[in-house]
């Protein structure tokens, strides 16, 4: 498939058609396509890494449920930013623990009467 043969589709059939069952599902497939607008890499080229990691994922069983599926298109995603040296393993959790620490900061501030937005906790 070309790269832009499914952005094509999508468009013809409208993004307002998609449906997600889950909001992580639902980011992880915008931020696939984010990726690849800023041309990271192509949708061909994610379209190969998927197939190959399902391949993986079904040597020990079937794919059963979304969750399964996306977690599949997730480490895909992974594979294709860490091989071009824009993800590195553990990035996610230093973030995550960054999110939760401001976010706790937050909440302590508003216990004490201090209603501060810091927008760099959720970039």
């Amino acid at each position: 498939m070309q790269s832009d043969t499914l952005l094509t589709a999508l468009r013809q059939t409208g993004f307002e058609n998609l449906t997600f069952s889950t909001p992580w599902s639902a980011r992880l497939f915008g931020m696939t396509l984010a990726a690849s607008n800023k041309q990271l890499f192509t949708l061909q080229q994610f379209q190969a890494a998927l197939i190959e990691r399902i391949k993986e994922e079904e040597k020990d069983g079937c794919i059963t449920t979304d969750e399964d599926y996306y977690s599949c298109w997730l480490e895909a995603l992974q594979s294709l930013l860490e091989a071009r040296n824009l993800w590195q393993p553990g990035q996610l959790r230093e973030r995550e623990a960054a999110v939760v620490e401001a976010g706790e900061h937050r909440q302590e501030q508003q216990r004490q009467g201090h209603h501060v937005v810091q927008p760099e906790a959720v970039q």
